[in-house]
């Protein structure tokens, strides 16, 4: 174990290592933090084929640290497996990054276990919870000890990984695009915010969130330190606590997806919804017999629908001509799915195995099927609206499957506005709502042509 603290340490080490991959596993000063308001205390480098190993120390009292520009430090020719290369993203950039977690999970549907802590690192937790930048005080052999155990779980699945067209979307539109997201932060008032998460740390007025990819569903996850972005209750009024940062320039935008599963669904079917008719009122022409639907009807017409996806068809409702084609596609996808072991994701054909998933059954997996389609088809949007959207002041700052919210500037205006729904309905085949409003809280639907 080599330990550097100077520029020549480093430049002596990349001379004689720089040849093979790597795998790099950063120590934040504080892991408690979001990333977007930490910094990087340590760099623990394993080099694969030499079987060699450092420590790069750029915030440790027990160093001389590093000024080191790491963006254009690390090796550019040669893999580097990253521990939380979304984390590690807000730091360095770099197209030869690899998460290590992914590979976990493409081939075991699951990211590494994440008990590496050491007692020492318990013990200063516990003790020093409090102190800024805690890693930078926890002895840098702890932090060696925690980093090797990381560096031989990885190598369990390390041989495992194929590049193909599947984990190079997950690796880099997905990861980068929610890494955008979470970057953008979340402008609160603080008061509001504090009375309802006194616990939650506020930076400036924002506070940041974290996705998580690794779920048995497909579908990203949004809890950081104890609070679920995906799921801010509306009847609590904390959504109240959401503003935008531009104050009087700046409104909160929501674009909200319109029976969003059904649609998925109806792509994977084949089937054809008519045209400026809802889905609802659509499915409920069959429900009720008329082609009229009274408000109480019309509710009951979404209940019953979403009861058909994630319940599995009622027999009555197999006449239908929809429900008839879902019925048909979930078993031919059962019957693949236990006479081969796996199915593909339909975007960009992830595997999803047979032993994944425990006490399955044909409604759960279409569900999952579902769920993993609208993650990809979401995440390819998302990256396209950010990529079109760069030049504008405008940020999207939470996604939530079917909704997207934005913290919007009134000079950009509605070209902003018709980019974004451009990008989401692709020419009205997935129609949205729009929602405009000071706070989170408060939006009214507007319409726009």
């Amino acid at each position: 174990m080599t330990i550097i603290e100077t520029q020549q340490e480093y430049t002596s080490f990349m001379q004689k290592y720089s040849s093979t991959d790597w795998i790099v596993v950063p120590v934040y000063c504080n892991g408690d933090y979001p990333v977007y308001v930490d910094s990087i205390s340590l760099i623990y480098v394993y080099a694969i084929n030499y079987d060699k190993d450092c420590v790069l120390v750029l915030n440790h009292t027990e160093g001389l640290n590093l000024q080191i520009d790491l963006a254009d430090s690390l090796p550019k020719d040669n893999v580097c497996y990253i521990h939380n290369k979304k984390r590690f993203s807000q730091f360095v950039q770099q197209d030869n990054l690899i998460d290590m977690d992914l590979i976990e999970y493409f081939y075991r549907n699951r990211p590494m276990p994440d008990e590496f802590d050491t007692t020492a690192h318990e013990f200063f937790e516990r003790k020093y919870h409090r102190f800024k930048n805690l890693n930078a005080i926890i002895p840098i052999t702890k932090h060696v000890e925690r980093c090797r155990n990381i560096r031989d779980t990885f190598f369990d699945v390390y041989n495992l990984l194929k590049i193909d067209q599947s984990f190079t979307f997950y690796n880099t539109v997905i990861l980068n695009s929610l890494q955008a997201i979470e970057k953008n932060g979340m402008y609160v008032n603080a008061n509001k915010f504090a009375n309802v998460f006194p616990d939650y740390p506020i930076h400036d007025n924002f506070v940041y969130t974290e996705y998580n990819i690794y779920t048995t569903t497909g579908r990203p996850s949004n809890r950081f330190n104890g609070v679920n972005f995906g799921a801010l209750n509306k009847e609590t009024g904390i959504r109240d606590a959401f503003c935008s940062r531009f104050a009087q320039d700046g409104f909160m935008i929501s674009f909200d997806y319109d029976a969003y599963h059904l649609r998925l669904l109806a792509v994977l079917v084949d089937y054809k919804f008519p045209d400026n008719v809802s889905v609802h009122e659509h499915l409920g022409e069959y429900y009720f017999q008329k082609s009229k639907l009274s408000e109480e009807e019309y509710q009951e017409s979404k209940s019953i629908s979403f009861r058909q996806l994630y319940g599995g068809i009622a027999t009555e409702y197999l006449v239908i001509p929809f429900f008839e084609k879902v019925h048909e596609y979930t078993k031919l996808l059962w019957e693949q799915f236990r006479e081969t072991g796996f199915i593909e994701t339909p975007l960009f054909s992830r595997k999803l195995f047979l032993n994944f998933f425990k006490d399955l059954n044909p409604a759960k997996l279409l569900n999952y099927f579902l769920q993993a389609f609208e993650t990809e088809r979401n995440m390819a949007v998302i990256h396209n609206v950010l990529q079109r959207t760069t030049a504008y002041e405008s940020k999207l700052i939470l996604y939530t499957y079917d909704s997207f919210l934005f913290d919007f500037h009134v000079k950009d205006g509605a070209e902003f506005i018709q980019i974004v729904k451009a990008e989401l309905e692709q020419q009205g085949k997935f129609p949205t709502k729009l929602e405009i409003g000071p706070t989170y809280q408060n939006m009214v639907e507007r319409n726009v042509n």
